[in-house]
């Protein structure tokens, strides 16, 4: 169950030995009696019952355990690109289409996203919804655009790993298209032609990439819990005990 758990903060631990300090230099000091009780006369109520003894500790503990922030580091193989297709709307015509189906079919194990620098710019994010992506761009035709690809494309992979993020430009006219381009991106440039995909294939081998992704998985939220309910259990017992 706990297999594999680490602190992020480890150090904070340090923290409990203030407490410690605290309890056998500082002593809490307060009057035996604030309002008279007759029938707490002749009982011995100066001794703190184990119970709220443990509830106090309990709560101190599960409060700095929180502060620790506990994780488990999980590891997952991913494989393939993250591919951005950007595609000159001025050179978009049904072969290119039909190019960048059968190329996008060709690589199942990539995600792909997809940009028309328009007026009203078709943006798609990362996605490894193939058969959506198929359909919008079976829906494309030619326009003309001013519009340029800049490094602004860089975006589309917030989200990749380092090194799996490709974006591919497609136009006919690239000196037109293209501004500037993205930092820390693979950009490939292509006027299309009979022989970009097999190339574009050939260059970068469908399912040849195996990554690590890695992230974690926080558990705070349970000793944070606990430590609740320790503090509540023991502001319970003084106030049954008339300290609160």
């Amino acid at each position: 169950m706990f297999e594999g758990i680490t602190f992020q903060f480890p150090k904070l631990g340090f923290i409990l030995f203030f407490f410690l300090a605290c309890e056998a230099l500082c002593p809490l000091r307060t009057n035996p009696i604030y309002f008279p009780r007759t029938m707490m006369f002749g009982a011995d109520e100066s001794k703190t019952p184990l119970w709220m003894w443990i509830a106090k500790w309990a709560m101190i503990s599960f409060f700095i355990v929180a502060l620790m922030s506990p994780v488990r580091e999980v590891k997952e193989e991913v494989d393939g690109y993250d591919i951005l297709l950007a595609l000159d709307p001025k050179s978009i015509n049904s072969e290119m289409i039909e190019d960048v189906q059968s190329f996008i079919k060709a690589r199942g194990n990539d995600r792909f996203a997809l940009y028309v620098p328009t007026a009203s710019p078709l943006i798609i994010p990362l996605s490894d919804d193939h058969e959506a992506l198929l359909k919008i761009l079976s829906q494309l035709t030619f326009e003309h655009s001013e519009q340029k690809v800049t490094k602004e494309i860089e975006r589309f992979f917030y989200t990749t790993p380092e090194a799996r993020g490709w974006a591919i430009i497609l136009s006919e006219e690239p000196k037109k298209l293209v501004r500037s381009l993205p930092v820390g991106v693979e950009v490939s440039i292509i006027e299309p032609n009979e022989e970009w995909v097999e190339v574009s294939n050939r260059s970068h081998p469908p399912f040849g990439i195996m990554a690590v992704q890695k992230y974690f998985v926080y558990f705070y939220i349970y000793p944070l819990f606990i430590g609740f309910l320790a503090m509540l259990l023991y502001l319970y017992g003084r106030n049954q005990k008339g300290l609160a």
